[in-house]
């Protein structure tokens, strides 16, 4: 007969236990808070991370609300330049093994954003404390860290106060005022609107070491690269060439020649590195690196 008695007086103790603790506050959370509805409204105007007028394919796949960029199409990233998605201060240029070269950008009234998998040296375009504008190169795609394939993750992040954030500041991602986030979402096509300023072009962006012809002749609208000889070239049509690397000591011109018949003689010290092929268009059929031609 006294076990009933003692299980009930056990209960009561612990309901008693209970209503104590109900009124003790909480220890303070140490995960970040969401922004309130004036952080929103002074939330920066955000554009994608990259040269105006550039299509690309984004998604959440199990990184919701982060997402992993690439060109539209998936067609080739790498090294293809990244910029500020708005103006801010570099707070931040470190590797991690996970997220290898990164960059961190601090806008302002709490707002961050994060770049992960770059190619080079973070420190390479930007270091921690230059003040960047929307079409600042900050950067070019990698796959560096845990990455396997070239893409560039990115984060917009949200913290009152301090100026380094991690991913658990990580907040709904906005490009032109319009959100993209959710579980396993993909938008295959997002033109970029980051078009402040006049972005570099796009011959700046070719790698070291490499020869890469464009079809414009202002160095826009790549069309293929490569640092070794090409017997067999796919590029087609083509009005310019452009380099603007260090190739391989003592290799320092590139023979093109045309399927209509003749060729070119490429000279990478000419005009800032850069060299034309004749006006009209060509259809390269093949070329070869050489120490003069």
């Amino acid at each position: 007969m006294l076990r009933y008695p003692s299980r009930l007086w056990a209960v009561v103790l612990m309901c008693l236990a209970g209503l104590v603790l109900a009124g003790t506050p909480a220890p303070a959370s140490t995960s970040a808070s969401a922004p309130d509805a004036a952080s929103v409204a002074a939330k920066p105007p955000f554009q994608l991370p990259f040269p105006c007028g550039t299509t690309w394919q984004l998604n959440t796949w199990g990184h919701n609300p982060a997402l992993d960029m690439v060109v539209e199409g998936n067609t080739g990233s790498d090294a293809l330049p990244v910029l500020a998605s708005a103006a801010g201060t570099v707070s931040a240029t470190y590797w991690t093994d996970g997220s290898g070269n990164t960059i961190q950008i601090n806008h302002g009234n709490g707002w961050f954003t994060a770049y992960y998998h770059l190619k080079d040296d973070p420190a390479t375009y930007v270091k921690k404390g230059d003040p960047v504008q929307p079409s600042t190169r900050i950067g070019r795609i990698g796959t560096t860290g845990a990455s396997q394939w070239s893409h560039l993750h990115y984060e917009q992040r949200y913290l009152a106060s301090g100026d380094f954030t991690d991913e658990s500041h990580r907040v709904p991602a906005h490009f032109d005022g319009i959100e993209y986030s959710g579980t396993a979402k993909e938008w295959p096509s997002v033109t970029s609107r980051n078009c402040a300023g006049t972005p570099p072009p796009a011959w700046q962006d070719c790698p070291p070491g490499h020869v890469c012809f464009y079809s414009g002749a202002d160095g826009t609208g790549t069309v293929c690269r490569s640092a070794v000889d090409e017997p067999r070239s796919t590029c087609g049509l083509r009005r310019s060439f452009f380099n603007n690397g260090t190739p391989q000591p003592g290799y320092d011109h590139v023979q093109v020649y045309f399927r209509e018949g003749g060729g070119a003689c490429l000279h990478r010290g000419w005009d800032e590195g850069r060299g034309n092929l004749p006006a009209g268009g060509r259809t390269i059929e093949r070329f070869q690196w050489r120490g003069e031609c």
